[in-house]
């Protein structure tokens, strides 16, 4: 009993394993070739894979690019929701601290995402199914703005302060000033820093 409950663990972790490492190399095809020429059969070559085990663990091109963006994005390939609430801010009493964590994990995320943001844009508007996702994907962004007002704000703020949260913190806001506008990530993370500020301030 023990030796089969052991080999069926070391099965789903090898398993977990193959996804990991397919999604890795998805990500870093999208990335190189855009969604056009990125192809669920270029990837399981890559891979050493059949197409049938691509296809069966992620349902197509659609959740392939999604399981590779949050690869990309997150640790463990989680959803921002979940990235999010695995940093347990509520845990923290000092709001200061807080603010720091929660820009520290947006620019961690943003870095490795921004070149895949663009590719899920065009992706999205050629894929209906795509589309479907990146709009669920823009639903827990609203989701975790919500959280992020809730736990960082010191008292009652004004009616736009989700709103203001979620552009701020939008991939392609980082992009227009670290890609357009030349920005250093470090001063990305002061002006993130101090905007959000702004926008968490009671009033």
């Amino acid at each position: 009993m023990t030796k089969r409950s052991y080999d069926a663990a070391g099965r789903r972790a090898a398993a977990q394993g193959r996804r990991d490492r397919v999604a890795d190399i998805a990500a870093a095809m999208f990335a190189e070739r855009g969604w056009g020429g990125t192809t669920v059969a270029a990837v399981a070559d890559r891979a050493g894979v059949s197409v049938e085990l691509v296809a069966k663990a992620f349902g197509g091109k659609p959740g392939l690019f999604m399981a590779a963006f949050r690869r990309a994005s997150f640790e463990g390939g989680v959803d921002l929701p979940t990235a999010f609430a695995d940093l347990r801010l509520d845990l923290e009493p000092d709001l200061e601290l807080r603010l720091d964590r929660l820009v520290s994990f947006a620019c961690t995320a943003l870095q490795p995402m921004a070149p895949l943001v663009p590719v899920m844009t065009a992706g999205a508007e050629q894929d209906d199914e795509l589309r479907r996702l990146v709009d669920a994907a823009k639903e827990g962004h609203a989701a975790t703005s919500r959280e992020v007002v809730r736990l960082l704000a010191s008292g009652p703020v004004g009616a736009d302060a989700v709103d203001e949260v979620y552009v701020l913190t939008l991939a392609e806001t980082y992009l227009a000033f670290v890609q357009q506008r030349g920005w250093t990530v470090e001063r990305y993370a002061a002006w993130l820093r101090r905007s959000l500020r702004t926008a968490l301030r009671p009033g």
